[in-house]
C-alpha cells in the first residue's frame, strides 16, 4: 500500500470518527433538550399549558416580582368569566371578592407598573379566553408614559412577549430556558419566599410592608413639590391618545359580546395637587373626555370614574401612598363596574370634573400633609 493510499484511508477513518462524534453529540443534546422540555411542560410553573401542577407534587407559586411571566398563563388556563386587567390599582383584591360582587368566576391579571402595551397584550389574552364575559381594566395616566410599545418610564422589568404569543415556536424560550428549569425545580422543592404566596384566590396581595394609614401615605412628601420622590413624567394629550389608540383599539374593535370597563382609580387629593403643580389637570380632563367619546364610538367599552369621589380621595387613612388605596376601594371599583355605576358619559363629565377641580382649589397640600402627620 502506497503512502498516498494510507493517508486516504486515515482521512476516511478520521471523517467517520468525526461523524460518529457529531451523531453522538446531537443525539445526546436532543435527549437532554427533550428531557428539559418534558420536565418544564410537566411542571409548567407559569401555567401556560395547564392550571397548577398536577404532577410531581408541586404547588402554584405566585411571585409579585415575576407577574409579567405568570399572568399569560393565568389568562389562558384559569376558569373565569370576569378578568381584572391593568396595573396595581386593581391587583389587591381576592378573586372570591370579585366573584361575590359580579356573580361570576374571576381571575386577577393585573401587573404592577403595567404599560398600556402590556395591558393591551393581557387584554387580548382575556378576550380570547372561552367564557369571558366582562373585563375590568384600570387606566392609569402613567401607563401611557411609554408610548405605544415601550414600558412605563422607570420600569425596567423584562416583558416576555413570547409568553403572550400563540405559536409553539414562541414558547421555546419558556421550555428551554434556565430560568424555567430553576422555577420548575423551585415549585416542587423550594420553600415559599417572602415575595411568594400559594394563595390562588389572592395572588397579588400587597405585601405587609404597605401600611394603609394617613401618616404613612404622606411620608417624605414635600408639599411644594409633591412629585419629587415619584418622578412621574408630564404627558401630552396627543401622545396619550396615540398610545391608547395604537395599543387598545386593535384589541377591542372585534371584542363583541364582552363588556369592557376602563376604571379610573381614585388617586388621593395630593396626586391632583401634584397635577396642578405640573400643569397636567386640563390635559387629563381632556383625555377623559376623548376616552368617553371613543367608548361611545366603539360601543363595547365604557369609563368608570372614581377620581371625583371626595369621600375616598380626601381620606388618606385609606392609602398606603398617595396613589394606592386599600382593598375595600378595589371592591368598590369592581362592584361599580359590574353594576353599571360611576360611569362617565357626555352628559355628566363636565360637572364631575368641575366638582373635582373645586375640591382641589379649596384644599391645601401643606395643610393636608400636616393633618395626616397629626401636626
Amino acid at each position: 500500500m502506497t503512502p498516498v493510499e494510507k493517508r486516504t484511508i486515515t482521512r476516511r477513518a478520521t471523517g467517520r470518527q468525526w461523524l460518529h462524534w457529531l451523531y453522538c453529540f446531537f443525539g445526546a443534546a436532543g435527549v437532554l433538550m427533550g428531557g428539559v422540555i418534558v420536565f418544564v411542560l410537566t411542571v409548567d410553573p407559569y401555567q401556560i399549558y395547564h392550571r397548577y401542577l398536577p404532577v410531581l407534587g408541586g404547588k402554584p407559586r405566585y411571585d409579585l416580582r415575576i407577574q409579567r411571566f405568570l399572568v399569560p398563563g393565568l389568562a389562558r388556563t384559569s376558569d373565569y368569566q370576569v378578568a381584572l386587567v391593568g396595573t396595581s390599582m386593581l391587583q389587591n383584591i381576592p378573586n372570591s371578592a370579585v366573584q361575590r360582587l359580579c356573580r361570576m368566576k374571576a381571575v386577577n391579571l393585573c401587573i404592577s407598573g403595567a404599560s398600556i402595551h402590556e395591558e393591551a397584550r393581557t387584554l387580548a389574552l382575556a378576550l380570547k379566553h372561552t367564557g369571558t364575559k366582562t373585563v375590568i381594566a384600570t387606566l392609569d395616566y402613567n401607563s401611557l408614559s411609554g408610548g405605544s410599545v415601550n414600558q412605563v418610564i422607570g420600569i425596567h422589568e423584562p416583558f416576555p412577549e413570547y409568553l403572550y404569543d400563540g405559536g409553539l415556536l414562541d414558547k421555546l424560550n419558556y421550555l428551554l430556558s434556565w430560568d424555567s428549569i430553576q422555577t420548575s425545580y423551585h415549585a416542587i422543592h423550594g420553600e415559599t419566599g417572602p415575595w411568594e404566596t400559594e394563595n390562588a384566590d389572592w395572588p397579588w396581595k400587597f405585601p405587609s410592608t404597605m401600611k394603609f394609614e394617613a401618616s404613612n401615605a404622606v411620608r417624605d412628601i414635600d408639599p411644594s413639590n409633591i412629585n419629587k420622590n415619584f418622578g412621574m413624567t408630564n404627558l401630552k394629550l396627543d401622545q396619550m391618545e396615540k398610545a391608547f389608540g395604537d395599543s387598545i383599539f386593535p384589541v377591542v374593535q372585534d371584542a363583541r359580546g364582552v363588556k369592557i370597563h376602563f376604571v379610573l382609580a381614585p388617586y388621593s387629593i395630593l396626586v391632583w395637587h401634584d397635577y396642578a403643580q405640573r400643569g397636567q389637570i386640563q390635559t387629563y380632563f381632556a383625555f377623559k373626555k376623548w376616552l368617553v367619546e371613543q367608548g361611545q364610538r366603539f360601543g363595547n367599552f365604557d369609563v368608570v370614574d372614581f377620581q371625583d369621589r371626595a369621600d375616598i380621595i380626601t381620606n388618606l387613612s385609606l392609602y398606603a401612598d398617595i396613589y394606592h388605596s386599600n382593598e375595600s376601594i378595589d371592591e368598590e371599583m369592581v362592584g361599580a363596574a359590574c353594576e353599571g355605576k360611576q360611569v362617565l358619559n357626555s352628559s355628566n363629565i363636565e360637572a364631575r370634573d368641575q366638582g373635582l377641580l373645586d375640591l382641589i382649589h379649596k384644599t391645601n397640600p401643606a395643610e393636608i400633609i400636616a393633618k395626616a402627620l397629626g401636626k
